[in-house]
């Protein structure tokens, strides 16, 4: 494995996503990872029954970057403190954006979920576009049968 990546934990309490995590907080040197080492880290995590597998490949107080493979639809959501900037690498898939998301609950602190979107704004996601969801926004990625998705997302605070 490449050294470039360190992986933190696989989280097996979490059954329906694989998320790695590499050396974040505080990054100071110039680091690569090639594309291979993130392909291979994300197939890992594209078991039977995850919807999807992601990889941190950094963090701070104010920043995430994660990279993301999923094969199918998420929960609604909504982030109160964090704007999603997502490019679509590769595949193809349905992003619904505002509106309200039906039976929200407070998954975690600032997050909300539900099962699906009313009122929202639909519109395909395909390699090389770029979506920015600001922090409040309901957001949904709804994904074909048979269909994948891999993106970066860049999740900056409000």
């Amino acid at each position: 494995m490449n050294k470039t990546i360190a992986i933190a934990a696989v989280l097996t309490l979490l059954p329906l996503a694989a998320i790695a995590q590499t050396k974040t907080e505080g990054d100071k040197a110039v680091r690569h990872i090639t594309g291979r080492t993130l392909d291979a880290e994300l197939k890992k995590g594209m078991t039977k029954d995850a919807f999807y597998s992601e990889i941190i490949i950094t963090q701070a107080p104010a920043y995430r970057v994660i990279n993301t493979t999923r094969d199918k639809p998420g929960e609604a959501e909504i982030h109160d403190g964090w704007t999603d900037h997502i490019f679509v690498q590769e595949g193809e898939a349905t992003f619904v954006t505002g509106g309200k998301i039906d039976g929200s609950k407070v998954t975690a602190p600032g997050q909300h979920r539900g099962k699906s979107i009313t009122g929202g704004t639909s519109r395909p996601m395909r390699p090389g576009d770029y979506f920015l969801i600001p922090a409040g926004t309901a957001h949904q990625m709804l994904l074909d049968p048979g269909k994948r998705i891999k993106f970066i997302a860049f999740k900056t605070v409000k």
